[in-house]
Protein backbone atom coordinates (compact mmCIF):
# COMPACT_ATOMS: atom_id res chain seq x y z
CA UNK A 1 0.00 0.00 0.00
CA UNK A 2 1.62 3.13 -0.98
CA UNK A 3 0.66 6.89 -1.66
CA UNK A 4 -1.71 9.54 -0.04
CA UNK A 5 -5.55 9.31 0.15
CA UNK A 6 -5.50 11.62 -3.20
CA UNK A 7 -3.59 9.70 -4.94
CA UNK A 8 -5.04 9.31 -8.78
CA UNK A 9 -4.03 6.57 -11.28
CA UNK A 10 -1.88 7.70 -13.95
CA UNK A 11 -3.45 7.57 -17.37
CA UNK A 12 -1.91 4.71 -18.51
CA UNK A 13 -3.64 2.98 -15.82
CA UNK A 14 -6.97 5.31 -16.49
CA UNK A 15 -7.04 4.09 -20.42
CA UNK A 16 -4.98 0.78 -21.28
CA UNK A 17 -7.25 -1.93 -22.65
CA UNK A 18 -7.52 -4.92 -19.84
CA UNK A 19 -6.94 -7.61 -22.67
CA UNK A 20 -3.20 -6.92 -22.75
CA UNK A 21 -0.45 -9.63 -23.41
CA UNK A 22 0.57 -8.81 -19.29
CA UNK A 23 -2.84 -9.17 -18.04
CA UNK A 24 -3.42 -12.53 -20.39
CA UNK A 25 0.02 -13.29 -18.74
CA UNK A 26 -1.42 -13.02 -15.21
CA UNK A 27 -4.15 -14.97 -16.04
CA UNK A 28 -1.95 -17.64 -17.27
CA UNK A 29 -0.19 -17.87 -13.67
CA UNK A 30 -3.41 -18.21 -12.19
CA UNK A 31 -4.68 -21.25 -14.64
CA UNK A 32 -1.04 -23.04 -14.20
CA UNK A 33 -2.27 -23.65 -10.37
CA UNK A 34 -4.55 -25.86 -11.45
CA UNK A 35 -1.86 -28.66 -12.89
CA UNK A 36 0.48 -27.56 -10.42
CA UNK A 37 -1.48 -29.10 -7.44
CA UNK A 38 -3.08 -31.65 -9.68
CA UNK A 39 0.50 -32.79 -10.15
CA UNK A 40 1.51 -32.63 -6.61
CA UNK A 41 -1.87 -34.49 -5.66
CA UNK A 42 -0.63 -37.42 -7.99
CA UNK A 43 3.14 -36.90 -6.43
CA UNK A 44 4.66 -35.97 -9.47
CA UNK A 45 7.13 -33.86 -8.33
CA UNK A 46 8.57 -33.44 -10.97
CA UNK A 47 6.31 -32.26 -13.12
CA UNK A 48 5.10 -30.00 -10.50
CA UNK A 49 8.65 -28.11 -10.62
CA UNK A 50 8.71 -27.11 -14.20
CA UNK A 51 4.86 -26.37 -13.81
CA UNK A 52 5.68 -24.07 -11.07
CA UNK A 53 8.87 -22.52 -12.87
CA UNK A 54 6.98 -21.68 -15.39
CA UNK A 55 4.68 -19.95 -13.46
CA UNK A 56 7.09 -17.86 -11.03
CA UNK A 57 8.70 -17.00 -14.73
CA UNK A 58 5.23 -15.37 -15.71
CA UNK A 59 5.73 -13.37 -12.48
CA UNK A 60 8.24 -11.39 -14.16
CA UNK A 61 7.38 -11.36 -17.72
CA UNK A 62 3.82 -9.46 -16.82
CA UNK A 63 6.00 -6.90 -15.11
CA UNK A 64 8.47 -6.85 -18.04
CA UNK A 65 5.84 -6.51 -20.75
CA UNK A 66 3.85 -4.27 -18.22
CA UNK A 67 6.64 -1.68 -18.00
CA UNK A 68 8.29 -2.22 -21.54
CA UNK A 69 4.95 -1.54 -23.82
CA UNK A 70 2.64 0.59 -21.17
CA UNK A 71 0.56 -1.84 -20.36
CA UNK A 72 -0.63 -1.07 -17.00
CA UNK A 73 -4.46 -1.15 -16.16
CA UNK A 74 -6.67 -1.07 -13.37
CA UNK A 75 -7.37 -4.77 -14.27
CA UNK A 76 -3.24 -5.60 -13.88
CA UNK A 77 -3.26 -3.82 -10.58
CA UNK A 78 -5.71 -6.24 -9.25
CA UNK A 79 -4.84 -9.43 -10.89
CA UNK A 80 -1.31 -9.10 -10.41
CA UNK A 81 -0.98 -9.42 -6.51
CA UNK A 82 -3.65 -11.76 -6.56
CA UNK A 83 -2.42 -14.09 -8.80
CA UNK A 84 1.16 -13.95 -6.60
CA UNK A 85 -1.00 -14.40 -3.47
CA UNK A 86 -3.05 -17.41 -5.01
CA UNK A 87 0.03 -19.10 -6.25
CA UNK A 88 2.58 -18.54 -3.23
CA UNK A 89 -0.43 -19.58 -0.70
CA UNK A 90 -1.72 -22.59 -2.48
CA UNK A 91 2.07 -23.56 -2.71
CA UNK A 92 2.91 -23.43 0.54
CA UNK A 93 -0.34 -24.61 1.95
CA UNK A 94 -0.12 -27.81 -0.19
CA UNK A 95 3.76 -28.26 0.44
CA UNK A 96 3.26 -27.94 4.26
CA UNK A 97 1.33 -31.06 4.30
CA UNK A 98 2.91 -33.81 5.47
CA UNK A 99 3.95 -37.32 2.94
CA UNK A 100 5.02 -40.55 3.57
CA UNK A 101 7.19 -40.20 0.21
CA UNK A 102 8.29 -36.23 -0.15
CA UNK A 103 9.48 -33.74 2.34
CA UNK A 104 7.23 -31.20 3.77
CA UNK A 105 7.55 -27.41 4.32
CA UNK A 106 7.23 -26.32 7.90
CA UNK A 107 3.98 -25.40 8.81
CA UNK A 108 5.17 -22.28 11.07
CA UNK A 109 5.90 -21.02 7.79
CA UNK A 110 3.19 -21.76 5.69
CA UNK A 111 1.04 -20.09 9.08
CA UNK A 112 3.35 -17.37 8.44
CA UNK A 113 2.99 -16.60 4.49
CA UNK A 114 -0.91 -17.54 5.02
CA UNK A 115 -0.97 -15.00 7.78
CA UNK A 116 0.78 -11.97 6.33
CA UNK A 117 -1.35 -12.38 2.90
CA UNK A 118 -4.41 -12.17 5.16
CA UNK A 119 -3.32 -9.36 7.32
CA UNK A 120 -2.52 -7.27 4.10
CA UNK A 121 -6.09 -7.98 2.25
CA UNK A 122 -7.80 -7.27 5.40
CA UNK A 123 -5.93 -4.14 6.07
CA UNK A 124 -6.28 -3.11 2.55
CA UNK A 125 -10.37 -3.76 2.62
CA UNK A 126 -10.21 -1.38 6.04
CA UNK A 127 -7.90 1.38 4.26
CA UNK A 128 -10.80 1.54 1.39
CA UNK A 129 -13.27 1.51 3.53
CA UNK A 130 -12.36 4.44 5.95
CA UNK A 131 -10.58 6.02 2.93
CA UNK A 132 -11.69 5.40 -0.30
CA UNK A 133 -8.42 4.85 -1.48
CA UNK A 134 -7.71 2.29 -3.53
CA UNK A 135 -4.20 2.73 -5.53
CA UNK A 136 -2.62 -0.03 -3.83
CA UNK A 137 0.79 -1.13 -4.96
CA UNK A 138 3.57 -3.46 -4.42
CA UNK A 139 6.03 -2.30 -2.11
CA UNK A 140 10.07 -3.07 -3.00
CA UNK A 141 10.13 -5.20 0.46
CA UNK A 142 6.69 -6.94 -0.95
CA UNK A 143 8.57 -7.62 -4.18
CA UNK A 144 11.55 -9.12 -2.45
CA UNK A 145 8.98 -11.01 -0.66
CA UNK A 146 7.47 -12.81 -3.16
CA UNK A 147 10.33 -13.17 -5.30
CA UNK A 148 11.56 -15.33 -2.03
CA UNK A 149 8.60 -17.22 -1.55
CA UNK A 150 8.82 -18.21 -5.20
CA UNK A 151 11.67 -19.19 -4.93
CA UNK A 152 11.25 -21.44 -1.87
CA UNK A 153 8.93 -23.36 -3.21
CA UNK A 154 11.44 -23.96 -6.59
CA UNK A 155 14.43 -24.84 -4.52
CA UNK A 156 12.40 -26.72 -2.39
CA UNK A 157 10.68 -28.92 -5.15
CA UNK A 158 14.59 -29.72 -6.75
CA UNK A 159 16.35 -30.33 -3.58
CA UNK A 160 13.84 -32.97 -2.52
CA UNK A 161 13.54 -34.20 -6.13
CA UNK A 162 16.75 -34.75 -6.36
CA UNK A 163 17.56 -35.21 -2.52
CA UNK A 164 21.00 -33.03 -2.44
CA UNK A 165 21.54 -29.83 -0.61
CA UNK A 166 18.80 -30.34 1.39
CA UNK A 167 20.74 -28.74 4.45
CA UNK A 168 20.31 -25.39 3.00
CA UNK A 169 16.65 -25.41 3.24
CA UNK A 170 16.64 -24.55 7.11
CA UNK A 171 18.47 -21.40 5.97
CA UNK A 172 16.27 -20.36 3.44
CA UNK A 173 13.56 -21.13 5.76
CA UNK A 174 14.49 -17.80 7.81
CA UNK A 175 14.92 -15.88 4.82
CA UNK A 176 11.65 -16.40 4.15
CA UNK A 177 10.82 -15.70 7.58
CA UNK A 178 12.62 -12.51 7.80
CA UNK A 179 11.32 -11.25 4.49
CA UNK A 180 7.36 -12.02 5.73
CA UNK A 181 7.85 -10.06 8.97
CA UNK A 182 9.49 -7.20 7.00
CA UNK A 183 7.44 -6.93 4.03
CA UNK A 184 4.32 -7.16 6.15
CA UNK A 185 5.59 -4.52 9.17
CA UNK A 186 6.03 -1.99 5.77
CA UNK A 187 2.56 -2.54 4.31
CA UNK A 188 1.18 -2.22 8.04
CA UNK A 189 3.61 0.95 8.50
CA UNK A 190 1.81 2.12 5.39
CA UNK A 191 -1.71 1.76 5.61
CA UNK A 192 -1.39 3.65 8.99
CA UNK A 193 -0.09 6.31 7.37
CA UNK A 194 -2.72 6.37 4.44
CA UNK A 195 -5.44 6.17 7.68
CA UNK A 196 -3.28 9.32 9.40
CA UNK A 197 -2.93 11.41 6.74
CA UNK A 198 -6.94 11.07 5.05
CA UNK A 199 -7.77 11.86 8.81
CA UNK A 200 -5.38 15.22 9.11
CA UNK A 201 -7.36 16.26 5.59
CA UNK A 202 -10.75 15.75 7.55
CA UNK A 203 -9.73 17.52 10.00
CA UNK A 204 -8.45 20.61 7.76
Amino acid sequence: MTGTPDEVPSADAINASPWTVANLLTIFRIVLMVPFLYLIAQGRYGAALAIFFLASLTDFADGYVARKFKQHSRLGRLLDPLADKLLTTAAFVVMAIPRSDFGSIPIWLALAVVGRDLLIVLGALVVYRRTGFKDFKPTLLGKINTFVELGLIVWFLVFHTTGKLLYLLPFMYGIVAISVVASGTEYVMQGVSILKSDTNLRNQ
